[in-house]
């Protein structure tokens, strides 16, 4: 794409009013920089987009990069289709309870090789990537990969504890690079019950490194039935926006690994609060959340350090690797096998987690977890899923969400 430096010295320091009233001045720009007319409009409606998103120049250069990339490949996907999640590395220094990720994977890191390809395919095909682990902050090749990339946006999960003032400084100089902080309570307690002494204090430590070097960032909440509404209220979230976070996401917990914490699996109630509040906090405005809702959820496309290729970061079983194939060939396959069963609802793990499982299994798919998954064995556990699930799903219909 053709230099951008004029069209970032227009919405520097600039409102949405401000750019309102200097529409024109921008769609000549867009003129300039070969903008077909039809698309000029669109393009226009994203840069206020940006604007009111953030105020860091750094964030909005890396937005305006990716939105002419996009443009540049024809890449229209939306939604949980409009990005992949890459696990980079397994190192952690944690052992949270809800981990997903430590009983699976035979490498420590993803080889440069298999990351290489996995972002030569994201560049034609997805709007943005997440990286996770273990730590993706233990992974130095953090700061490469963004700076090969300044035109996709990386958003890393993070827990907080490596977030130093250097760490926070060395990052504001990338506007491509997004940490996601894992913030799983409102209080010490209820958040370290998940991750550990000591870890809440090192969130908190992290928001004032970030916020001190002006450094946009999010957060990722993991919902439970003991903190739905304490992580879902808007008191939770304006304490986040007051010190820079301008993203967010919520995930409900799903019992992985051979240890699960049935105390913790959502009631049907619960499971209605955390989408009914999804939904609020959108239409809002109060901070900016995507929408992820779908008939039937097609999971979030997952490359593990092994190469494995997986519709969903939760669910252990893979059939697809990237050295044995094309990658976009295999994710469509991937994502045929996955819809082709039949469950009720959004959400297969907890519609039907053992019948899902049989059929794909049945498929060829193969378990990529080195120690038993109890909700796929257990069938009380099992039946606790889908019995609150259902109950989730009746509310629904009741309530007309």
């Amino acid at each position: 794409m053709k230099n951008l430096e004029r069209l970032f010295s227009i919405i520097h320091k600039k409102n949405i009013q401000d750019l309102t009233l200097n529409k024109e001045k921008i769609t000549s720009e867009l003129q300039r920089l070969s903008i077909r007319k039809k698309n000029q409009q669109d393009l226009f409606n994203k840069i206020l987009k940006i604007v009111q998103i953030s105020n860091n120049q750094q964030l909005r250069e890396s937005y305006l990069r990716s939105y002419f990339r996009l443009y540049r490949e024809k890449i229209k996907t939306d939604g949980r289709d409009s990005s992949i999640v890459i696990e980079i590395t397994k190192r952690c220094q944690k052992n949270c309870l809800h981990c997903y990720s430590k009983h699976t994977g035979r490498r420590k890191d993803m080889t440069d090789e298999i990351l290489s390809r996995i972002i030569h395919y994201a560049r034609t095909h997805i709007k943005h990537i997440f990286l996770t682990g273990g730590e993706p902050t233990l992974d130095p090749r953090l700061f490469t990969i963004a700076e090969k990339n300044p035109d996709i946006l990386f958003f890393f999960f993070t827990n907080g504890s490596t977030m130093t003032r250097q760490y926070a400084h060395k990052i504001s100089a990338y506007g491509n690079l997004i940490p996601l902080l894992g913030i799983d309570g409102a209080t010490h307690a209820s958040h370290d019950f998940l991750r550990g002494k000591g870890s809440y204090r090192e969130v908190l430590h992290a928001i004032d490194a970030l916020q001190r070097y002006n450094v946009p960032w999010g957060y990722i909440s993991l919902v439970t039935e003991q903190n739905a509404h304490n992580v879902l209220c808007n008191k939770f979230i304006t304490e986040k926006t007051k010190k820079g976070a301008f993203i967010a996401r919520y995930l409900e917990y799903l019992p992985v690994g051979p240890y699960p914490l049935r105390e913790l699996i959502l009631s049907g109630s619960t499971y209605y609060y955390l989408e009914k509040r999804k939904q609020d906090i959108i239409k809002s405005g109060i901070i900016y959340m995507q929408e992820t809702m779908q008939k039937k959820c097609r999971g979030l496309l997952f490359f593990d350090v092994d190469g494995n290729i997986k519709n969903c970061f939760c669910f252990h079983y893979s059939k697809y690797n990237i050295k044995n194939g094309h990658i976009p060939r295999s994710v469509e396959n991937l994502n045929h096998e996955w819809i082709s069963y039949k469950w009720e609802g959004e959400c297969p793990i907890y519609s039907d987690p053992i019948g899902f499982k049989n059929h794909l299994e049945h498929l060829g798919w193969k378990k990529t977890c080195r120690l038993p998954e109890t909700y796929l064995t257990d069938m009380t556990l099992a039946t606790q899923l889908m019995r609150n699930y259902q109950r989730f799903l009746q509310m629904k219909t009741q309530k007309k969400l």
